[in-house]
């Protein structure tokens, strides 16, 4: 006599009645395919909510350069410059500075050919800048009140919105998305570049 205990079979076969193995098949069947589609679409669900997260962290860093310019009262300073009016940093990479077609490498240059600037180190402003904050403004360059400029500075006062007058920047976002303008004229619309440029003769700083 065996003292084996006797073995039984657990596992599950045909039920011998046609019908209800074809119930089962097909029952597992569209829990498959259920199970799979399910899963494609929370796969897309998630691929949609990373893109409009990623969408929406860069519009909460888009830069908007503008023109800045104007005459202080206090010192008198007639002045051109950048100002962001975006949400996120601005890289600027690039400055030209046209009158009447032709561009200069420095404020004198410009200076002299629209308003007739002899040079005054002390009554010249100049700044530089590579990245603006949002909400950040910075002076390019501008002639303060001195005892003898007058004529100049009323000069350039009329010249800093004169349709002679270009001022062509490119700038990048923080995810070096690039746009390009002349902000002489004023126009909400940026022109999107690939990559900013580098001009035939960029603006520089003394």
């Amino acid at each position: 006599m065996s003292l084996d205990p006797e073995q039984h079979e657990h596992a599950h076969h045909k039920t011998g009645l046609s019908w209800l193995d074809l119930a089962i098949a097909l029952s597992a069947l569209i829990i498959s395919m259920t199970s799979l589609i399910v899963t494609i679409v929370h796969s897309r669900t998630l691929e949609r909510m990373a893109d409009a997260n990623a969408q929406l962290v860069q519009a909460n860093s888009w830069p908007f350069v503008s023109y800045a310019t104007g005459l202080l009262e206090d010192s008198g300073m007639v002045y051109v410059g950048l100002v962001n009016k975006g949400v996120g940093p601005a890289k600027i990479e690039t400055v030209e500075l046209k009158w009447k077609g032709v561009a200069y490498r420095d404020a004198t240059g410009f200076l002299k050919a629209c308003c007739g600037y002899k040079p005054d180190p002390e009554h010249l402003a100049t700044g530089a800048v590579q990245v603006l904050r949002a909400g950040d403004q910075i002076t390019l360059f501008g002639i303060v009140k001195g005892p003898d400029n007058q004529d100049v500075r009323d000069r350039f006062n009329r010249a800093r919105l004169s349709a002679n007058m270009n001022l062509n920047v490119c700038y990048c976002s923080v995810f070096d998305e690039c746009w390009k303008a002349d902000l002489v004229r004023y126009t909400m619309k940026r022109e999107r570049v690939a990559q900013c440029e580098a001009p035939a003769v960029g603006l520089g700083f003394e």
